[in-house]
């Protein structure tokens, strides 16, 4: 699931400048668009910000676009996902804030709950902190097994498989229910992905921590709880007490809906049109077919099964074809056409 647009929050910051490398490494890999975006109280400063955060990528080879806004932070940049259809938002935990400076628990969360894509937040570092590369080593993603989580998963594993990091899958919970969502989860991913599967007993948060520091994961990727509203992030308490208490970079991804954008040829995705849940198949032209994401059995909403090339319902086990035609039952009618 390659990202296709991906905003970079910047303001000059020493963190900021790093999380402008790592939106760049992402967009490199998934050969998306950059746009760096500068929220503020005086559009001239800004204008020279993001000119200077344009020119430093230059000379690293990525290319990117620039938008300066006067206003709240966090609503601009919500407001320019939500226009672009991005799929990412990446931003430091510390920085400018809605005033003056950013500050963790300010823009970076207000962002996370309210971003209609995924939002990857970029952990302050020491003063003195120069990787050679701004690309993750090792991800560690996490999973119940809901297809809310697996959505998620899916996402962090085809990121370490394009970043070529190394992945750590996480369940937290009991063994006899760990060890076989982790190996369908793995499974689930395609033919040539490898991960360690760790199963452990705990908090949830705490627990994907742990792992995360004992693995040396430099980056966490977990699922929000869903969404409310057309396009508002509802973050359940695991993702945000991981974004409080984690030392290294967390993905918060978005588990329910994604955009259009995201979806490759060959590929399914739910997206949301006007708060309803839409199934979207795009196929080997490049042609978008959206039929009604309400299985026609007892209105579950179906999920992509990437592996089978399907639309599986969880409920009952009904699957459709990618363009809605009915392969197994109890449902005995196709998924309703629909446009976007």
């Amino acid at each position: 699931m390659p990202y296709k647009k991906i905003i970079c929050a910047t303001d000059g910051s020493p963190t900021a400048e790093h999380a402008q490398r790592v939106a760049a490494a992402i967009a490199k890999a998934s050969r998306a668009q950059l746009i760096l975006v500068h929220g503020c109280s005086h559009a001239a400063q800004g204008e020279a910000v993001v000119q200077k955060a344009k020119e430093q990528l230059k000379a690293e080879g990525v290319t990117a676009s620039t938008e300066v806004h006067e206003g709240d932070p966090v609503e601009i940049l919500v407001e320019i996902a939500d226009r672009k259809d991005a799929g990412l938002i990446v931003l430091g935990s510390r920085g400018l804030s809605r005033t003056k400076r950013f500050f963790q628990g300010s823009v970076s969360h207000g962002v996370a709950h309210h971003a209609p894509c995924d939002v990857l937040i970029v952990r302050a570092r020491p003063f003195t902190y120069n990787p050679p590369s701004p690309s993750y080593k090792s991800i560690a993603v996490a999973t119940d097994g809901s297809p809310t989580a697996d959505r998620a998963a899916r996402k962090g594993l085809d990121l370490a498989r394009k970043l070529g990091a190394s992945a750590t899958l996480v369940f937290v919970g009991h063994p006899s229910t760990g060890d076989p969502v982790l190996r369908d989860t793995l499974d689930a991913a395609g033919e040539g992905m490898d991960a360690k599967l760790r199963v452990v007993g705990g908090d949830a948060a705490d627990r994907i921590v742990e792992v995360a520091e004992a693995e040396r994961a430099d980056l966490i990727v977990v699922g929000n709880k869903g969404m409310t509203g057309a396009s508002r992030f509802l973050l359940g308490s695991v993702p945000r007490k991981v974004l409080e208490h984690a030392h290294c970079d967390v993905l918060v991804a978005r588990t329910i809906t994604q955009v259009s954008t995201e979806i490759e040829k060959g590929e399914g995705g739910i997206v949301s049109v006007d708060g309803q849940k839409v199934a979207v198949y795009r196929n080997d032209d490049g042609e978008l077919i959206a039929i009604s994401a309400k299985c026609t059995h007892m209105g579950c909403t179906v999920g992509w099964n990437s592996a089978d090339k399907t639309w599986d319902c969880p409920c009952h086990g009904s699957r459709y074809t990618p363009t809605g035609e009915v392969l197994n039952g109890p449902a005995t009618k196709p998924l309703v056409k629909t446009s976007l």
